[in-house]
């Protein structure tokens, strides 16, 4: 769960000198495509503003791997850690269930830094979007909340006016071979990956050709599994425009929709195609 995360040179130089100096805001949005390590370097500054810096080490952002804080976080059982995600077969954050134990954790007191960790803001309803304003306006000293989002224009005007936005991008081909060889995966598949291996690790090889598919244009079967997040997934890699953004948040409307209602994923994935079809004709001819 804490690894060090490949890439984004930038992103981690800029983190650790604002932690360094003091200035470390107390929410950061970190968005980009899905897959490329957003999560990745959000676990891995929770687990530095918990256990310190390590000695000596060049990275500032390295964690203190010899403080006790590491080692509860290690088995899973640090109080100062909260984690809002999409947990089971549900297809986005409860506002009855997750939500509420998410900020009673946040409210507890603690000896040092504790950070919320949401990943993703893209499977927060607006309900419970709602309700982490009134934590960002007032935060509890001490206290940093991490916000993980592939598509920005997802995320409420409110909740970005009072985060530090943390711009990330894809992975370069060597860097997606380098994750892909750590986990044990074929790095000749790096290019296919379009620099998020994070998402490719995740498919499975009639998904992988349904993205592969995507990005030369030509539609998937309606009968490709997780069909509505491949969708979202090839339009979080697209340049953002108007367009994307809009059926991106079509297409998770249609999920929580198919959730909600019942519906049966064909129905679901039919409609999904048309309007997939249509952007990419609309795409084509412009």
């Amino acid at each position: 769960m804490f690894t060090q995360p490949l890439g984004h040179s930038a992103v981690q130089t800029q983190l650790a000198a604002q932690l360094v100096a003091g200035t470390l805001p107390h929410a950061l949005l970190l968005h980009g495509p899905q897959g490329i390590g957003k999560a990745t370097l959000g676990r891995w500054l929770a687990a530095r503003l918990i256990c310190g810096g390590e000695e000596g080490a060049r990275n500032p952002l390295t964690p203190s791997k010899k403080s006790f804080q590491w080692q509860q976080l290690m088995a899973g059982s640090c109080p100062d850690l909260h984690l809002l995600q999409v947990t089971g077969d549900r297809k986005e954050i409860s506002v009855k269930y997750d939500v509420p134990q998410f900020f009673e954790g946040l409210m507890r007191s603690a000896d040092g830094a504790k950070v919320g960790l949401i990943d993703a803001m893209d499977d927060l309803n607006t309900h419970s979007a709602n309700m982490l304003l009134k934590m960002l306006e007032e935060p509890m000293p001490g206290t940093y909340i991490i916000l993980v989002c592939h598509q920005l224009s997802a995320v409420l005007p409110t909740i970005k006016s009072r985060c530090r936005l943390v711009k990330m991008g894809v992975l370069s081909e060597a860097e997606t071979a380098s994750v892909l060889a750590a986990q044990g995966a074929e790095m000749a598949e790096a290019p296919l990956a379009q620099g998020c291996p994070g998402v490719w690790l995740t498919l499975s090889a009639a998904q992988k050709a349904a993205l592969n598919g995507l990005q030369h244009g030509n539609l998937p079967s309606a009968n490709t599994p997780d069909l509505l997040n491949i969708l979202q997934q090839h339009l979080a890699n697209q340049a953002p425009t108007y367009q994307t953004a809009r059926l991106y948040q079509q297409f998770a409307s249609l999920k929580t929709q198919q959730a909600t209602l019942n519906l049966p994923g064909p129905l679901v994935h039919e409609h999904a195609l048309r309007l997939i079809s249509a952007h990419l004709q609309l795409t084509t001819n412009s």
